[in-house]
């Protein structure tokens, strides 16, 4: 059963990681069309500097479940990697459990973001703001559902 978690959060974290290149690709397009816009033609766009504003967003809680499941989150662990097997271990199941509260606080309010963001219109795009504000809550649940996977994954191997 562990290798079937290890692979659907895999499967899944391979799939984050794809979306959020895809949107790299879009957002670096996006900031072409505005500098040729600007500097070449001399007329610059409303849209491309907001598109690719929330772009960025989506990369980066799109992006963050892929990093969840290899454990590449910026972190400083000079003074867990001095800790014995068992406390390294308690260590390691609590920054989880930090992790995944704050994934699940994260995904909570920003889907009430989402329902505030549907009375809004983006000023350059003229979207409903509740569509990039959508990154939020789904990115966050994406690192909870990755989180979760692949630690259930690796049990076995924890002891």
């Amino acid at each position: 059963m562990t290798k079937f978690f290890a692979k659907s959060s895999n499967f899944i974290a391979k799939g984050s990681g794809l979306v959020a290149n895809l949107l790299l690709i879009a957002m670096l397009m996006s900031i072409g069309t505005q500098v040729i816009a600007r500097f070449v033609i001399g007329a610059p766009t409303v849209w491309a500097e907001e598109l690719a504003r929330f772009l960025l967003i989506a990369i980066t809680m799109v992006g963050a479940a892929a990093l969840i499941e290899k454990n590449k989150h910026i972190s400083i662990d000079i003074v867990v990697a001095l800790l014995p097997p068992r406390a390294k271990l308690f260590v390691t199941w609590l920054r989880d459990a930090i992790t995944l509260s704050v994934c699940g606080l994260m995904a909570y309010y920003g889907w009430l973001l989402v329902g505030i963001g549907s009375r809004q219109t983006s000023t350059g795009l003229g979207v409903r703001m509740s569509l990039p504000y959508t990154a939020i809550p789904l990115g966050a649940a994406l690192m909870a559902l990755v989180l979760v996977l692949s630690r259930a994954g690796r049990i076995s191997e924890d002891g």
